[in-house]
């Protein structure tokens, strides 16, 4: 499984047609911008994959259940702009490199940059809301709870980074570095990607 798995497969396979009404897109323009916006996601995730306290975050980010509706739920789509402002931020680091994120994707897809501005955190709410539930559909939702708030943050957490440490460098086993290697793998685009926009993905956001 990958991101477009995963927003192919969210609010029961229309999220991209409920996205594209709610922002009033058509499908074809819905279609250019994931295609955009997709590699973006995965490339700031990959490359928070590289850092324990980056990954920690995005963990933190998705075990909140503040994107488990963006996924799942139509009537929550025009929430979901909201509810993944501040994922991208776990995502990319910063509203100024989030900010030149939207600006590529705009330049890719032909979209008004205020249209990516809000249509990048409702894909990016989406896309952490349905790792959430396929982590928990494989069965590691050991994850997820590591970095759950009840547990008071702290030594959990500290173990979650200490599992993310083990699971980047290869080291470990047991069942928390099992699922943090899975969800790094669903981190993979699965859509193609230009040269051109890998690289200036690479420029914004190197690893």
């Amino acid at each position: 499984m990958n991101l477009n798995d995963i927003i192919q497969s969210a609010q029961g396979g229309a999220g991209l047609q409920n996205l594209g009404s709610e922002f009033g897109l058509t499908p074809e323009q819905t279609q250019a911008a994931v295609q955009a916006i997709l590699p973006a996601l995965s490339h700031g995730l990959q490359r928070a994959a590289q850092n324990p306290g980056a990954l920690g975050g995005v963990i933190s980010e998705m075990a909140s259940g503040a994107h488990a509706g963006s996924y799942a739920d139509p009537s929550q789509t025009g929430a979901a702009a909201d509810a993944g402002t501040g994922a991208l931020g776990q995502i990319f680091g910063g509203p100024a490199v989030t900010s030149e994120i939207a600006q590529q994707i705009s330049r890719v897809s032909g979209l008004d940059p205020q249209v990516v501005g809000s249509l990048l955190p409702a894909v990016a709410s989406m896309a952490l809301g349905g790792l959430s539930h396929a982590l928990q559909a494989q069965g590691h939702g050991e994850v997820l709870g590591q970095a759950a708030p009840e547990t008071g943050g702290g030594g959990l957490f500290g173990s979650l980074v200490s599992a993310v440490e083990g699971a980047i460098g290869g080291g470990g086993n047991g069942d928390l570095q099992s699922g943090l290697s899975s969800l790094i793998n669903m981190f993979a685009p699965g859509v193609a990607v230009s040269a051109d926009h890998a690289q200036a993905l690479d420029d914004i956001l190197p690893k």
